[in-house]
């Protein structure tokens, strides 16, 4: 019986042991399952999600589920939302946003080509089958509050996810994703238009991962983990395509799509990602501040509510520290030990401790969220009064020394070694050049031996202090003094040695590393964590501060500003309530023009886009129809353009087109208009021009395109194949193009058989 007993206390502990081994999250999808998820279903199948103790469910999108309100009420709950989370914070929602997976939105509006539906005036009146995050989405909102189009002439519907209620009338337009639904229709041979807010510049963050900050305020670890942790699955999923899409077909096929399907959605999401650039998960305080400027423009922010960028991202590179490490900051005291006139490592300023010790402190402070103290000390000696009191201080040496007594953490920056000599020394490439000279090395880098060996032609004579060595140099008794560059510029400003410079840096460092007892190997095990996380930025910004130390002489300046500074205070009230308005209104005609700049131009070549060119040609149409003017168009590409992207790169063929734009936009006429088709196509449009008149202007262009030259190959020569049509009664657009379109091509045929004769000439 008491066996008995035991072996069902035994199955309960390992059941609850089970229990208790994974934590359950939930992540809810803003859309079916697809290709669009990928990244978090590999991270569950391939265990990431597992390895780090949690059991995820991915619940695909739902019509009576508020995502938001989901994440936000339950601690356990994750979500994937649109840029419409810049609004929600702005209303007030408590949410974090971990990591944006699309860097430009893949977001569309889809309608069939029957409907005529081009523009987004073209969607007055017309029903729109679309979610409620989409429609409020910075891109989407954007894209039509640009073109002065009011979402009240709009039909809102509900969105079913079922494509067919497009084809079948039931709605006139679909979001939808550009790497799904057109290439359903593509596959039915359905001809559609689609409305992409790519082409009006507006190409925001889509697919972000977001929690509420109640979850990382109480599971902090875990918000990191499932953010890393689906990253993973993101990586995996982007350079594993087609073994992901056959994962999704398998198992997470609720839409019943093809493989094929599912193989190109994932090849137009990895270029949205940008993952090739190494942007996946990106998300920039300046970009959401862009945003955040969008919708106060639209008026959606109608309480101009504000908050700071920052607290609404997921700071990567901040400490996040278990139990134990918390309780051990708590319950101890730390303090570095410092010395006044180190300059530039520490120093006193007005009877303030500063200097580059003092900000490495401060950081490792702050990321530790723990405050730290400063003791002015005359002695090397590390020693603790209390027992709760961990005393360390900064030292430097060329590699990390072990020691019985004491423990080092790792480096924390490298500090140049460098030679100062008088100004009348040529510069010294290599210290290898000089021969038969006295050098003085700073007694306390420890590294004469190691010059010795490498420059043994050298003679290198100890000096035991900075001012000696500077005596020494200004007397003649030592060619160079070698010391840390920092300690040697800062002796050269303090004490005006103007006949001295820095001759050249060596290729030797000194590592500062911070120092305590061995018995605080914990703190330096913090310390070591906190280094982990210093960006290159932040080292180099510390750094930097203190590459040059000035000195002034004494001037008393509180004196003069209890004078100036009640001045100076009422002219700043006096401005600020005169410019206030003035500048309110220059913001927002600013944001107003950027915002139809962004709407209106190609952001490579800086001239009309798609869209503007076509609507422009358009008007020209309905302009000669009514008032039977002439009109004509031309439409042009590079030749040979694919040859100069193979061998000289996409970037320098970016170059060319740049290039081509300008000098084509300098020689047509202020009546005409000029825009990107695409890729390296162009159109012209030309008002109140016949076909005799364009040939000439063809011609001009042809000539002047002849004298581009670029650096990099100045053999490099461009032409363009140029095609042409003049507006005939009852032409439409798609006429007018297709005539432009068949002339080109004659041109371009001629092109290629100019060349080939003259190959074999």
């Amino acid at each position: 019986m008491i066996i008995k007993k035991l072996l069902i206390i035994l199955l309960l502990f390992i059941f609850n042991a089970q229990i208790n081994a994974n934590q359950n999250i939930t992540l809810y999808l803003d859309w079916l399952n697809q290709f669009q998820f990928a990244g978090y279903y590999i991270a569950k199948e391939k265990g990431y999600y597992e390895n780090i103790g949690l059991n995820v469910e991915i619940k695909e999108s739902n019509k009576d589920i508020n995502i938001l309100d989901k994440v936000i009420n339950n601690e356990n709950s994750y979500g994937i939302g649109k840029s419409s989370l810049i609004l929600d914070t702005l209303s007030g929602k408590d949410i974090i946003l971990l990591s944006s997976i699309y860097q430009s939105s893949p977001l569309v509006l889809l309608s069939l080509k029957s409907l005529n539906i081009k523009t987004i005036k073209d969607l007055k009146n017309k029903k729109i089958m679309i979610t409620n995050d989409a429609i409020e989405a910075t891109s989407i909102k954007s894209m039509i509050t640009s073109q002065n189009l009011n979402l009240n002439d709009i039909k809102i519907q509900k969105h079913t996810f079922n494509i067919e209620d497009l084809i079948n009338g039931k709605t006139d337009v679909m979001a939808c994703y550009l790497s799904n639904e057109p290439h359903i229709l593509e596959k039915r041979n359905i001809e559609y238009n689609i409305i992409d807010p790519n082409e009006y510049n507006f190409n925001f963050y889509e697919g972000i991962l977001f929690t509420s900050k109640k979850e990382l305020l109480n599971n902090s670890i875990r918000v990191q983990d499932f953010n890393e942790a689906s990253l993973k699955g993101w990586k995996y999923a982007f350079e594993n395509i087609e073994e992901t899409a056959k994962i999704i077909f398998e198992k997470y096929n609720t839409q019943n799509k093809s493989l094929e399907d599912l193989i190109y959605e994932g090849k137009i999401l990895k270029k949205l990602s940008k993952y090739n650039e190494g942007l996946l998960g990106d998300i920039s305080a300046e970009k959401i501040d862009e945003i955040k400027k969008i919708y106060t423009f639209l008026g959606l922010n109608k309480d101009n509510n504000k908050f700071d960028t920052n607290s609404i991202i997921l700071n990567k590179t901040k400490i996040i520290l278990n139990k134990e490490k918390l309780d051990y900051l708590r319950n101890n005291h730390f303090t570095l030990l410092v010395e006044d006139n180190k300059i530039p490592f520490s120093f006193k300023l007005t009877n303030e401790f500063k200097g580059i010790e003092i900000d490495f402190w401060d950081f490792i402070s702050k990321k530790l969220n723990k405050p730290f103290n400063l003791e002015e000390t005359i002695s090397n000696k590390l020693f603790n009064i209390f027992s709760n009191t961990i005393k360390a201080r900064f030292v430097y040496s060329l590699k990390k020394i072990t020691s019985d007594k004491y423990i080092l953490s790792n480096s924390i920056a490298q500090i140049p070694i460098a030679i100062v000599t008088k100004n009348d020394k040529n510069y010294i490439s290599d210290l290898s050049v000089l021969e038969n000279v006295k050098i003085g090395v700073f007694d306390s880098l420890k590294i004469i031996p190691i010059l010795e060996k490498e420059y043994p032609n050298i003679k290198f004579v100890k000096i035991d202090s900075i001012d000696n060595g500077f005596y020494k140099l200004k007397n003649n008794e030592i060619f160079g003094f070698i010391d840390n560059i920092y300690a040697l510029s800062h002796n050269i400003n303090k004490n005006k040695l103007h006949n001295l410079k820095i001759n050249t840096t060596l290729n030797y460092f000194l590592n500062m590393f911070l120092q305590v007892e061995n018995k605080d190997k914990e703190f330096v095990e913090l310390v070591n964590y906190t280094i982990s996380k210093l960006t290159k930025n932040e080292q180099k910004s510390i750094l930097n501060n203190y590459q040059q130390i000035l000195y002034h002489d004494s001037i008393t300046y509180l004196q003069i500003l209890k004078f100036i500074l009640p001045l100076v205070l009422l002219l700043i009230i006096f401005l600020f309530f005169n410019l206030r308005l003035k500048k309110e209104i220059e913001k927002r005609k600013k944001a107003e023009i950027e915002l139809l700049k962004l709407a209106n131009k190609d952001s490579l070549t800086n001239i009309y886009n798609r869209r503007k060119i076509e609507e422009i040609c358009e008007h020209e149409l309905l302009r000669s129809k009514r008032y039977l003017t002439q009109f004509s168009i031309i439409f042009f590409d590079l030749n040979d353009f694919k040859l100069i992207n193979d061998k000289f790169g996409h970037h320098i063929g970016d170059v060319v087109l740049i290039k081509v734009a300008q000098i084509i936009n300098k020689h047509i006429r202020q009546t005409d208009s000029f825009g990107r088709w695409g890729g390296d196509e162009f159109l012209i449009v030309l008002p109140q021009t016949n076909k005799e008149q364009t040939k000439s202007i063809i011609f001009g262009l042809e000539r002047n395109l002849n004298t581009i030259e670029f650096e990099f190959d100045k053999s490099l020569k461009i032409s363009c194949s140029f095609g042409f049509t003049e507006y005939e009664k009852d032409d439409t657009l798609d006429s007018l193009l297709k005539k432009a379109d068949e002339s080109m091509y004659i041109a371009k045929a001629n092109y290629k058989k100019l060349k080939k004769n003259q190959s074999k000439d």
